[in-house]
Order: C-alpha cells, then sequence, then structure tokens
C-alpha cells in the first residue's frame, strides 16, 4: 500500500479505545477525531482521573460523542464495541495495558516504547502471538512522506551509509504539551524505535543491529553506532538540551549524498547539494501520526500486512537488546 491509502484508512470507523487520558491519550484522540470528522465510536479508557478527563473532554464540541471510561473491561461496553486499542500511558504500564486489551481480543498500537525493557516487550509479543492479533509500534517519524520519496529515488543508488541527528531544546512544547521523558526510561532506550524505524525506510530487511553506543552521564545525550548486512555502517546522534530543535538525516551511496532536514512539518531533502521537491502529493499528507493510524488499521482491517515501519516489533526487540549489552560495557 502507499502512503495516500494509509492516509484515507484513517478515517476508516473501526471502533476504539484509546488507552491513556494524559498528554499522548489526548494527542491521539484529536488525530483520530479529525481523521473521522468525529468523535463517535471512540473510547478513552482513563484509569487515573476519569472525572477530570471527562470534564476536559465536555468542554470542546468536537468531541461530542466521546465515552470516557476508567478501564478497557467498561470500553467493551460501549454501544460500538472496540476492535483496537492505541496503547498511550506511561512507558512502565504499556505491557500491562497491552495484554489488558489483547486479553479482550483487541488489535493493539503501543506507543514507544514496547515496554521498558526487553524482556517486558517479548511478553507482549508473545501475547499477541498466542491472540492471534496484530502488535504494532508506534515510530511516528518514519512515515514521513520526504523519507518515503527520497528513499524510492534512491533504490538503485548501491549500499548506503546514514548519519541521523536528534536534537531538541529542553522543555519544548509539542501537540500543546510540554515533552517530558519518562524516568523509567533512558534516552537511548526510549528513542531508539524512531532511530531504527527511519533507518529501515532506506535500509529494509537489511538487518539492522548495534554495534556500539554511549549515553552521557546526565543522560541528556547519547550516540549510537549501526551496521546492517549489506555493509552499511550508520549513527544515530541524540541531545535532549541543544539550542534549537533539529531534525537532520544524512545519506551517502555510491551515487552522492543526500539529506532530509525534517526539523519542520515536511522535510526540506537535498541530493548533491542542490534542493530536491517534494511531490505535491505528498506535501498534502502533513500528520505523520494520521499515517501511522491509517497503516494501523489498514492491518487490523487486513487490507495489508506487516511490512511498514513499526511492524517490525521483534527487529526492535533484538536492537533493544543489544542496545542493553552495548550500554552495559564499558567502552562501547
Amino acid at each position: 500500500m502507499e502512503l495516500a491509502d494509509f492516509w484515507r484508512a484513517a478515517a476508516s470507523p473501526v471502533p476504539l479505545v484509546i488507552v491513556g487520558g494524559g498528554r499522548w491519550g489526548r494527542t491521539w484522540l484529536s488525530v483520530v477525531v479529525a481523521a473521522r470528522g468525529s468523535a463517535e465510536g471512540v473510547v478513552l479508557a482513563a484509569r487515573s482521573r476519569p472525572d477530570e478527563v471527562r470534564t476536559w473532554a465536555a468542554a470542546r464540541a468536537e468531541l461530542a460523542g466521546l465515552t470516557v471510561v476508567p478501564t478497557v473491561a467498561e470500553a467493551m461496553l460501549a454501544d460500538r464495541q472496540p476492535q483496537a486499542a492505541i496503547i498511550s500511558s506511561r512507558p512502565r504500564d504499556h505491557v500491562r495495558d497491552g495484554i489488558d486489551a489483547l486479553g479482550h481480543g483487541l488489535h493493539v498500537l503501543v506507543e514507544k516504547p514496547l515496554g521498558v525493557d526487553p524482556e517486558s516487550g517479548r511478553t507482549l509479543v508473545a501475547a499477541a502471538r498466542h491472540k492471534k492479533r496484530v502488535l504494532a509500534v508506534g515510530t511516528e517519524f518514519a512515515y514521513l512522506p520526504a523519507f518515503h520519496q527520497l528513499s524510492a529515488e534512491l533504490a538503485g543508488a548501491g549500499s548506503a551509509d546514514m548519519t541521523l541527528i536528534w536534537e531538541d531544546v529542553e522543555n519544548e512544547v509539542r501537540h500543546g504539551a510540554t515533552k517530558a521523558r519518562h524516568e523509567e526510561t533512558g534516552l537511548l532506550y526510549d528513542l531508539l524505535p524512531h532511530a531504527f524505524s527511519i533507518l529501515q525506510v532506506f535500509v529494509p530487511n537489511a538487518g539492522l543491529r548495534i554495534g556500539a553506543a554511549q549515553e552521557s552521564p546526565d543522560g541528556c545525550q547519547g550516540h549510537i553506532e549501526f551496521r546492517d548486512d549489506r555493509g552499511g555502517r550508520h549513527e544515530f546522534r541524540c541531545h535532549t538540551r541543544a539550542t534549537a530543535r533539529r531534525r537532520w538525516l544524512e545519506i551517502r551511496t555510491e551515487a552522492g549524498l543526500a539529506s532530509i532536514d525534517f526539523s519542520g512539518a515536511h522535510g526540506g531533502m537535498t541530493i548533491n547539494g542542490k534542493p530536491h521537491a517534494l511531490d505535491p502529493r505528498m506535501a498534502v499528507m502533513a500528520s505523520t501520526l494520521r499515517l501511522e493510524l491509517g497503516a494501523f488499521l489498514s492491518q487490523v482491517t487486513g487490507a495489508t500486512d506487516a511490512a511498514f515501519p513499526g511492524w517490525d516489533v521483534s527487529g526492535l526487540l533484538a536492537v533493544q537488546e543489544d542496545l542493553k549489552r552495548a550500554l552495559a560495557t564499558p567502552g562501547t
């Protein structure tokens, strides 16, 4: 399927429950409602302070029809019983809430990280396989249209080496709220799903693994060295107290040098130093979260198979294990 198919699929009226009434739960709710045009068929399960969340929702006309409950079990009593769940609770609760949703027969999209460690993530994977349900991980930036356009255009350029830079300013506001990393996840573990899924857009099925990793003592800077089975070498560098927000991907191939600055909404591309335009048909797809939602719903409805970013859960678990070992080994 193409990105445009995912964009349209996001409007599918598949009944959903969003688990988590905090910043990410409310963000996902806004994405779903914007795609569908209403909150009908959507339930928000807010275990903490559901009355406060109901008051917040009641003040917003666009959320008319939304049901707010404390648990997934109560969500299943809605007139339109949910078929899928988006888990957007705290990272330490992702596995618990994912298993709860799977236990009610729901397909599950879990915000990154899958769990607070690889072992807990494998528990969730095993539960999804046992229930024969879809399990996807939230990796929204990998759906950026500029990545997919440039990946297609570089397809015949031979092997690639990449550098991915991820810099944030402290207390950055995104989706209307201040970003905060939960203490149960380290910097590199938290951002690894983004780095892994973005690199996979350009080197799919290439056996990406981690060779070395370092994280600063204050947890604000990190570096990962990746390799792939085609001989490619890739690095990821991140900083959470930078002077400006910066998202930059550089791709080096036999054909030359390409880059994408995705600090803004669309991503500015260059090839060998010259600006490269984004296809106007892709420019209208300005929400990577909507594309991620559509990809998930396409898999839930059987419209596509597991061949897109966020669905290589086994590969993600493997590099999480690599990262754990690398950070535990002095000198890596």
